[in-house]
């Protein structure tokens, strides 16, 4: 379930994202929207990971997109939810991916998880495990030891849920580039020490700059009469 405009559902912001129906009741935890799937697929235009990892597998439904996506990668996902993870890996094998979900918590199992697969460096990352801000800093620093010049870290609900202060001192630490892809659905973040030209260009389609957003912003706010949240 999921991909469906709030407004058409009470205005829960959740109906935007993906969960799972099971005898008639929500289960699992609310994963990438529709659009921020389509969002990633356009990566594969740019990118050719040989290996991701996904820290928050839920029950598999990012890991499962990115494995679509990039057939010939590594997918490896950590989660501590044992039917999600049984779940995931029962899809991998009856649909030939190269998907491998694992026990574990982050930050403190990752090392070990990656060490035990044979990884040396992660090409892709999807963050998206607990949402607080220091949650999100220690998931960055567990992957961290692994990036390589060419890494892409993706981040979820960063804005919906309050984790920009976190993102931002990721960047400030480590020197690396970001953009708050403020055209997502949930206002996903992306880490770079360097991509080509035509990503740049493409993750620019999903980003404004500040000012441009809190104009946009005040503008929906005085129309509707409700407060939105800004990026100030």
């Amino acid at each position: 379930m999921g991909g469906y405009p709030a407004h058409r559902l009470f205005n829960i912001i959740a109906a935007q994202f993906t969960t799972f129906l099971k005898d008639g009741m929500l289960v699992g935890d609310f994963g990438l929207s529709l659009q921020e799937v389509q969002f990633l697929e356009g990566f594969t235009d740019y990118l050719n990971p040989g290996t991701i990892l996904v820290v928050g597998n839920a029950h598999g439904w990012s890991t499962v997109a990115l494995a679509l996506m990039f057939p010939e990668a590594s997918v490896i996902a950590v989660d501590i939810d044992s039917d999600g993870i049984a779940f995931t890996n029962g899809l991998a094998r009856k649909n030939g991916l190269n998907i491998t979900c694992i026990s574990g918590r982050s930050p403190e199992d990752v090392s070990r998880i990656v060490r035990q697969q044979g990884l040396k460096t992660l090409d892709l990352i999807l963050i998206d495990a607990c949402h607080t801000v220091e949650a999100v800093e220690n998931d960055f620093s567990a992957i961290h030891p692994y990036l390589n010049e060419n890494s892409v870290i993706l981040f979820h609900d960063l804005m919906d849920h309050k984790m920009v202060p976190g993102f931002v001192a990721i960047l400030k630490k480590t020197g690396l580039y970001g953009k708050l892809l403020t055209r997502t659905t949930s206002g996903m973040g992306v880490a770079y020490q360097q991509v080509s030209p035509q990503l740049a260009s493409y993750l620019d389609c999903f980003n404004d700059h500040p000012e441009n957003y809190n104009h946009y912003r005040d503008q929906i706010e005085h129309l509707s009469g409700k407060h939105a949240s800004g990026l100030n």
